[in-house]
């Protein structure tokens, strides 16, 4: 990859979202909801426009690889701020749902790094992992709406443990769960050839 790929206005907008990570959990500690909630929201419009941008432009090995990995760190930071919700003693969401969620994501992506490196293949995310991704910026983006109106709706229904966000965050959890579960069960011929001692063909597909 030569510095004009990394230049790329899709590659960019992925570098750009990364950047957004350290004021969007700022703001969140902070109690500026509002800000937050722009923040997280611009950085879910850069990942639908680089997407857009990627197919016209074509898709680099770069941006295959690190947009998902962008999407990852940006939902995982919104997770973690949620379940470590200063105002609640449990939190928002539960820890074991964060534990999950970003233990599917951790698994997923060690694995692509290890068929990029025995295989010299990108594994591009699947349909299901991307209704996955979906479904979190929206629940996510939802749950910050919440939190930044509270004071215009029920504060003590939408702060609380068991509220409108811990039920609302278990379908990108099933999505989740599906969605690791479908990509091992399509990539099972290369998870198997690290094991086996035949080598796995990426070219040949067996």
């Amino acid at each position: 990859m030569n510095f004009g790929t990394l230049l790329r206005l899709a590659n960019l907008l992925t570098i750009l979202r990364l950047f957004l990570i350290p004021p969007f959990i700022y703001c969140f500690q902070t109690d500026r909801m509002g800000i937050a909630l722009a923040i997280f929201a611009g950085a879910a419009l850069t990942d639908h426009l680089d997407g857009k941008i990627a197919r016209k432009q074509g898709v680099t090995g770069f941006g295959k690889f690190m947009d998902p990995l962008a999407d990852k760190l940006l939902i995982g930071a919104a997770l973690i701020c949620l379940a470590l919700f200063k105002h609640v003693d449990s939190g928002l969401i539960p820890v074991w749902m964060v534990f999950v969620i970003i233990g599917r994501e951790v698994l997923v992506t060690f694995l692509r790094i290890v068929f990029m490196a025995k295989y010299g293949q990108v594994v591009s995310a699947n349909q299901w992992g991307k209704y996955k991704m979906t479904s979190q910026l929206i629940v996510i983006i939802i749950g910050l709406m919440l939190l930044a109106f509270q004071d215009y709706l029920n504060s003590a229904l939408i702060v609380q443990s068991r509220g409108p966000i811990y039920f609302m965050m278990y379908i990108p959890l099933v999505l989740t769960i599906g969605s690791g579960l479908e990509f091992l069960v399509n990539n099972r011929k290369p998870l198997f050839g690290l094991f086996h001692a035949t080598r796995y063909d990426p070219k040949a597909g067996a």
